[in-house]
């Protein structure tokens, strides 16, 4: 018999390689790697303006906000992400030049092919992460962020904004932007 719909395990290592060489981007999960869809012009222009704003907020400051070209290591999953823009503070994240192993903050774009993963087993896995501590998630398709911070009992709790007049605030970063900044 032979090995046709036999799936290819690989190793942490055989991936990272593999994605280091490549000009296109894939998550890995436990052996497997998940090639990554293009992103929409409306994806872009919501995490370019939450982007452009938080680096603004913390220029000067000690964490450094990334868009979806710096890898996640969820290293408890087996797990490595592109996040659409995501927090590092501590210095100690930083385990390769295109790589991190914790985040602050994160932030996802919904995509109709990835908002299940991005609500579920993704988010589930970022739990895991030692600093994070809020998480949003925007909607392309009307206006709608949520966020899912962890308050002092280790407990989630959630905040949803549908109105242009509401004010994203993420409280571990000290920063606040209207929604109607992302939707405009």
């Amino acid at each position: 018999m032979g090995a046709a719909g036999r799936k290819e395990i690989l190793t942490s290592e055989d991936y990272l390689m593999l994605e280091r060489q490549s000009s296109e981007k894939s998550e890995f999960y436990q052996g497997e790697c998940f090639a990554m869809a293009g992103a929409s012009r409306r994806h872009n222009m919501l995490a370019g303006r939450i982007f452009a704003a938080l680096l603004r907020h913390l220029d000067g400051k000690f964490c450094f906000p990334y868009m979806s070209d710096m890898r996640l290591d969820i290293t408890s999953h087996n797990h490595y992400v592109y996040p659409d823009v995501f927090v590092v503070c501590d210095e100690s994240a930083y385990i390769a030049d295109d790589m991190v192993n914790d985040a602050l903050v994160i932030i996802e774009v919904l995509s109709p092919t990835t908002e299940s993963y991005d609500r579920g087993k993704k988010f589930l896995h970022y739990q895991s992460l030692d600093s994070f501590a809020e998480y949003v998630l925007i909607s392309q398709s009307n206006i709608q962020v949520e966020v899912f911070r962890r308050n002092d009992a280790k407990k989630w709790e959630y905040e949803i904004l549908t109105e242009p007049s509401d004010i994203l605030h993420l409280n571990a970063l000290e920063f606040s932007i209207p929604i109607s900044e992302l939707y405009k």
